[in-house]
């Protein structure tokens, strides 16, 4: 079901009006990876723009080009859209329009739930991040300046939770000593990245940390985080995403689970797991999806019946 990349690079000889999004609520990779591409084909000498959400501020290291926008006219038509780190075309969210108005549809992915929803697609889920994969894309076939090897390794590094993950392989190393070849401030990006965060994103990580519990005689931990409780801490949804990650950490556990309120009665679920527990499996029966060790859903209920509904196939795995 893959094109190759000639075939995509194909397109793109084709194509001279091109537009590039990541996922809603973009992160580190869907920034990294759209403006990394975006900024490589403008060297070609193509007409691109990247149309992504607003993204949180510790993001703003990675370069961008200028070539970010929030929306386009209404009469704008590109001759080629390019979905990046997008597991189904409806993480585009408004944009899903205009990629299914344009002649030619790229989709470049890592995720094993990818529904291969473009005209062309080059999914590869054994890569770390989508990062990975644009640069193995543009080498040798587009100019790599400093500011595009940055937005790579700003990808990579945050997909690869700082070279943490199990995704991380020896070809992710490879690509990243290349990378740090080109003069950029790769330990600035990290540092931002990782250690950098809102008074309101410590506030709200307090009661996620204070609303943790241990199930299964501690190897999964959980926590609720209630729509109340994210307006009092005045963060966005955005602010969050490092909570699961983070509980992750507690010595014995080998999943979290993090659940916040997205509006009254709809929960968002995020899950990070090591080797016993495979979440994506977890997140495909909720209608969600991601990697086998990160992955969420959203659901609509009850916020504990909700856990208890993921917890049961949780155990399952156990």
């Amino acid at each position: 079901m893959n094109n190759t990349f000639d075939e995509l690079r194909q397109t793109i000889e084709l194509s001279q009006s091109i537009a590039i999004s990541g996922h809603i609520s973009p992160d580190g990779d869907a920034i990294g990876a759209c403006s990394a591409l975006a900024m490589s084909l403008t060297e070609l000498g193509k007409d691109v723009v990247v149309i992504l959400d607003e993204y949180q501020e510790n993001f703003e290291i990675i370069p961008t080009g200028g070539l970010i926008v929030k929306n386009v006219d209404d009469e704008y038509l590109p001759d080629l859209y390019i979905a990046v780190d997008c597991g189904d075309k409806e993480r585009l969210g408004t944009k899903a329009k205009l990629f299914d108005e344009t002649l030619y549809t790229i989709n470049i992915d890592h995720h094993k739930s990818n529904t291969f929803f473009a005209k062309q697609n080059y999914v590869d889920s054994e890569a770390s991040s989508a990062s990975e994969i644009v640069f193995q894309l543009i080498y040798n076939y587009a100019p790599i300046t400093a500011d595009i090897a940055a937005a790579i390794y700003a990808g990579i590094v945050f997909d690869t939770g700082g070279f943490r993950h199990s995704s991380t392989s020896p070809v992710t190393m490879a690509i990243v000593s290349e990378l740090m070849e080109y003069d950029f401030n790769f330990t600035e990006i990290y540092n931002s990245i990782f250690h950098t965060r809102s008074f309101g994103e410590a506030r709200i990580m307090g009661v996620a940390l204070f609303n943790l519990k241990e199930v299964f005689d501690g190897r999964i931990v959980t926590s609720i985080v209630t729509d109340e409780e994210i307006k009092k801490c005045g963060v966005t949804s955005d602010e969050l995403s490092e909570v699961s990650s983070y509980i992750k950490g507690v010595s014995g556990t080998v999943a979290s689970v993090f659940m916040y309120e997205k509006k009254p009665g709809t929960f968002k679920v995020s899950m990070r797991s090591d080797d016993l527990v495979d979440v994506s499996q977890v997140a495909a029966k909720f209608g969600g999806g991601g990697h086998m060790r990160a992955s969420g859903c959203t659901i609509d209920g009850e916020a504990n019946k909700i856990l208890e509904n993921i917890l049961l196939e949780i155990e399952k795995q156990l």
